[in-house]
């Protein structure tokens, strides 16, 4: 499993708990849930490349940090993403994401305003995981 969504966790906005066997793989895998919660990935390919780095305090700030960069993404750009390769090291994390430009042959979702620092906790127990409630 990469990612389930929280039903009662926001009643206004969208939270879900990915998990991965190692940090990479879970901003991964969060950076997935919440191109899912934006639009079906399944739509999209991978014509476009992009590339983020980011310097955080610390694990939880980090992953905010990469994900509202996908948020600012699709608002300026208008790019949506659907597979993602993360290095995260200490504090900090370089990415490639892989999608393209809005188009008419993506299927949207939700209008993610914002990702939040409400709940965000990640945590290390068998695996790794995050909890993100994002604003829509």
């Amino acid at each position: 499993m990469r990612f389930e969504y929280l039903e009662d966790v926001a009643t206004a906005d969208i939270a879900f708990r990915a998990e991965g066997n190692s940090l990479n793989e879970l901003f991964e895998n969060a950076a997935f849930a919440l191109a899912e919660t934006m639009a079906d990935t399944s739509t999209l390919k991978d014509s476009i490349i992009r590339t983020i780095e980011v310097e955080e305090e610390d694990q939880e700030h980090l992953l905010f940090s990469f994900l509202s960069e996908m948020v600012y993404l699709r608002d300026v750009e208008l790019l949506f993403f659907s597979k993602f390769e993360v290095n995260v090291e200490g504090n900090k994390l370089s990415a490639k994401l892989y999608g393209e430009k809005l188009n008419d042959n993506i299927s949207l979702r939700n209008d993610v305003k914002a990702v939040t620092m409400h709940m965000l906790k990640i945590q290390k127990k068998d695996k790794y995981y995050a909890t993100v409630v994002l604003d829509i």
